[in-house]
């Protein structure tokens, strides 16, 4: 009975439900998610504030294993490899970034992802799930987001103030009394 009092906790946090327990109509958009309600909350947030590409990805990422292999008998050359997508101010544009930089080597197919995966110490089989379920959440998702020819980048601020829309109840303040 806890467990089930903790999940409407948070989905009432999340503003899926209301006071009275009956789903709302951003719970009616979460619920089309096939994702945690965290995430649904976020790309549903995401339609509205204009990044849902960047979700979509972070989203995604955030829903499989992660793809970063690191070895035990290669864990400094997978920490140089990885390093390359690094951001140091956000984990979220790391992720962004590590997207971008296989998309060039997905399009020319599985043998070259597949050779470009072994390279940067990456699992092949995770970056092919996370593309699936990117393109799988694109689709069920396409109805949250204005559509538009070309979407413009998310500016990082934007992007961020996204995701915390799904996890409010991770954000503390800082009490300096």
């Amino acid at each position: 009975h806890g467990l089930e009092a903790g999940r409407y906790r948070l989905l009432q946090e999340l503003g899926a439900v209301d006071g009275d327990r009956r789903i709302t109509r951003l719970g009616r958009q979460m619920a089309q998610l096939p994702v945690d309600p965290r995430l649904a909350r976020v790309l549903v947030e995401a339609g509205r504030s204009g990044c849902m590409d960047e979700a979509l990805v972070i989203v995604s990422f955030l829903s499989i294993q992660d793809p970063r292999e690191r070895r035990s008998d290669k864990t400094a050359a997978a920490d140089e490899q990885h390093a390359q997508f690094a951001n140091e101010r956000s984990d979220f544009i790391t992720v962004l970034n590590l997207w971008q930089a296989s998309r060039e080597p997905a399009s020319g197919g599985n043998r070259l992802l597949r050779r470009w995966c072994r390279g940067n110490f990456l699992s092949f089989l995770r970056m092919r799930e996370w593309a699936d379920l990117r393109d799988q959440l694109a689709e069920v998702s396409r109805g949250l987001a204005p559509q538009r020819a070309t979407a413009p980048a998310a500016s990082m601020t934007v992007l961020h103030q996204t995701l915390l829309s799904g996890f409010l109840g991770g954000i503390g303040v800082l009490d300096e009394a």
